[in-house]
């Protein structure tokens, strides 16, 4: 009889832990090796194994979902409980999230044709060609910073196809982007990506990609979640991952 207590009462804990556990939806777009699914139908990738990682040291339950860049802002308004995997940390978008912490690096580049002979080795010499970025990022900001201007060697499109395709026709001389899905947007827009180069490193542009949630999201959840990331990159864990997925370990400078 009191075995059967006790075996009751164990029940009825685990099944309130359970009820109580807060569940969150970690949402991003299909870009390997980063996150995408699998042959096996599943979402997988590097940052899927990290964000696995940190709901083990929290008292939360996951799951992972794969979607178009288009539906994962919309998602994210409707879902308060959506977490984003790899949000790239800008001025604009500071105040209007909830950062869990920095989950990895987008670097930026100015980048050109191979066939571009003309040496640019900085910044400034490349005003005296057409530069192009996408409308409304925050590289059209920091060009105009830099002293360019539209309608004389700045040129601003809506999307990335634009982009590409302009520079492959030699309609413009560079282009400057992050580079962390350059080349899945060079082959989903049937160019090759072995006639390109990367010529300056643009270290001033963000560069740092943060799980990102809603600023209603639930502060307790959002300190379990920032602690198990903290957590996993001392023990050793998040390193462990990178290396799994042949991805270079963030240095002390992107703050990781």
């Amino acid at each position: 009889m009191f075995v059967r207590v006790v075996f009751s009462a164990m029940v009825m804990m685990l099944y309130s832990a359970l009820c109580n556990a807060h569940s969150v939806t970690f949402i991003a777009e299909d870009l390997p090796p980063y996150h995408f699914i699998n042959k096996n139908n599943e979402p997988d990738g590097a940052l899927v194994d990290i964000a696995k990682a940190v709901i083990k040291q929290s008292h939360l339950t996951a799951k992972f979902e794969i979607m178009p860049m288009a539906r994962i802002f919309k998602q994210q308004q409707a879902n308060y409980n959506a977490i984003m995997l790899s949000l790239l940390k800008t001025p604009n978008r500071v105040n209007n999230f909830t950062w869990l912490g920095e989950v990895y690096f987008a670097d930026a580049y100015l980048i050109s044709l191979k066939s571009h002979i003309d040496e640019v080795v900085h910044l400034n010499f490349a005003k005296e060609y057409k530069v192009a970025t996408i409308r409304g990022y925050s590289s059209e900001a920091y060009l105009k910073r830099k002293g360019f201007t539209e309608n004389k060697n700045l040129v601003l499109v809506s999307y990335y196809q634009q982009l590409w395709q302009m520079l492959y026709k030699n309609r413009i001389d560079f282009v400057v982007t992050n580079t962390l899905t350059l080349n899945n947007e060079l082959e989903s827009s049937g160019l090759d990506p072995n006639l390109i180069t990367k010529r300056i490193h643009l270290d001033e542009l963000p560069s740092s990609l943060n799980f990102a949630a809603s600023k209603l999201f639930d502060s307790q959840s959002a300190q379990e979640i920032a602690q198990g990331l903290a957590l996993i990159k001392e023990n050793g864990e998040y390193s462990a991952i990178l290396q799994k997925w042949q991805l270079p370990i963030p240095s002390t400078a992107n703050k990781l």
